[in-house]
């Protein structure tokens, strides 16, 4: 089957998950023997019309969407640059040109959609009108706040966001399949409003496996909690600093911190002598079993943000890993209290605490839990995944 498809950020540009996930899905389309290309975003201002280059096999096919500035540097801009981007990005009718004239060029049979801030919003009329067959995977919230996230306390989303999302509902509207990660995601958007003409389907991310079985070594009598991901407060790290600090004046357990993000040196200047933590930065996912879980009793997931269906999580259980999570978004959808981990209160230092000490004298469950993890990360399977999709 000749399949596109469409994400605003493609190799080497990444921002989060969503890339991960998506990188995953081509990569597994393509060894299945599909005919595989991709449309993304270029990150040079020169490149307005459409080229294509070959990376992996795969036709890759970029152009510079016509904004004011680039998708890539939209975290450095003020607020008042950032809103005329939104505004051009949405009605951004030079993206729509080029991905209905790429699509004219290759007519596929299907088009998968995914994250499209950046790329154009009026990317779905194109593949519409050219009627071919579209799923749409949802990754957060950026179809009702720009931001994509939704911080816990603040779930009252601004009035002044509503022409944000009643645009981008109508512009959203035809999926003829629309794909969440989790039920709550799904069920976030049906509170205002979204694909009341679409078949909606729950299907998890999905993880590419190991076949071989991964060796845990433990050096000495301490327990090891791992926090994997960017290092920002909406991410929960000063908040378990805070909290493990306390957590650890028996100097019986060890916090090891892999990641990079915009509060690393902060983090470092305050904490960098602590004997029970070690940050280890940022280290590639396919190093991540050798270098860092074989070595991990637990992970660590503070989000005060609400998650769709987190990625560590899902290498945590690849990797034979109970998680230790905030019970906040999809999370409790992977997460199951005292099988694959444990739930905490979202920013409650005490249930944080609590949940910390029993994984720390419950140990002679953590076998088990493993094995549990372990188990759990099959119904993730990329290959099941790709069936399911296709099945659509």
């Amino acid at each position: 089957m000749k399949i596109c498809l469409i994400n605003s950020l493609y190799k080497p540009y990444r921002r989060g998950g969503a890339e991960v996930v998506f990188n995953t899905i081509v990569k597994e389309l393509k060894k299945n023997g599909h005919d595989v290309f991709v449309i993304t975003i270029s990150g040079e201002l020169n490149e307005k019309n459409f080229y294509c280059q070959e990376m992996d096999n795969i036709k890759v096919y970029r152009f510079y969407p016509k904004n004011i500035f680039s998708f890539i540097e939209i975290n450095q801009k003020p607020l008042w640059q950032r809103i005329i981007w939104h505004i051009i990005d949405i009605f951004n009718y030079h993206s729509y040109r080029q991905v209905k004239k790429i699509l004219k060029k290759e007519k596929p049979e299907l088009v998968l959609t995914h994250n499209l801030k950046g790329l154009g919003y009026l990317t779905l009329l194109a593949v519409k009108k050219l009627k071919i067959k579209n799923i749409h995977t949802l990754h957060d919230i950026q179809l009702v706040n720009p931001t994509g996230l939704l911080i816990r306390n603040q779930e009252n989303q601004s009035l002044f966001l509503a022409p944000y999302y009643l645009i981008t509902r109508w512009l959203f509207s035809s999926p003829e399949v629309v794909v969440s990660p989790s039920k709550w995601l799904m069920d976030f958007y049906r509170q205002y409003g979204f694909f009341k003409k679409s078949k909606e389907v729950i299907l998890p991310n999905p993880l590419v496996l190991d076949n071989q079985k991964l060796q845990k070594k433990f050096n000495d009598k301490k327990v090891n909690y791992l926090f994997l991901g960017q290092l920002e407060t909406h991410k929960g790290i000063l908040f378990l600093l805070d909290v493990f600090s306390e957590f650890n004046q028996l100097d019986n357990s060890r916090l090891i911190i892999v990641g990079k993000g915009s509060l690393e040196q902060i983090l470092k200047a305050k904490y960098g002598s602590q004997d029970w933590l070690e940050f280890l930065g940022f280290i590639p996912a396919n190093q991540l079993g050798k270098q860092v879980f074989k070595n991990i009793h637990y992970t660590i997931l503070p989000s005060l943000c609400y998650e769709n269906s987190p990625g560590v999580v899902y290498d945590s259980f690849k990797y034979e890993t109970p998680v230790i999570a905030a019970s906040l978004g999809g999370v409790p959808e992977v997460v199951q209290e005292g099988v694959t981990g444990y739930l905490f209160e979202p920013g409650n230092k005490i249930s944080l605490l609590n949940k910390l000490n029993q994984a720390y004298y419950n140990l002679d469950k953590f076998e088990q839990m493993s094995e549990n993890a372990k188990i759990k990360a099959n119904d993730f399977d990329i290959k099941n995944y790709i069936y399911k999709i296709l099945s659509l």
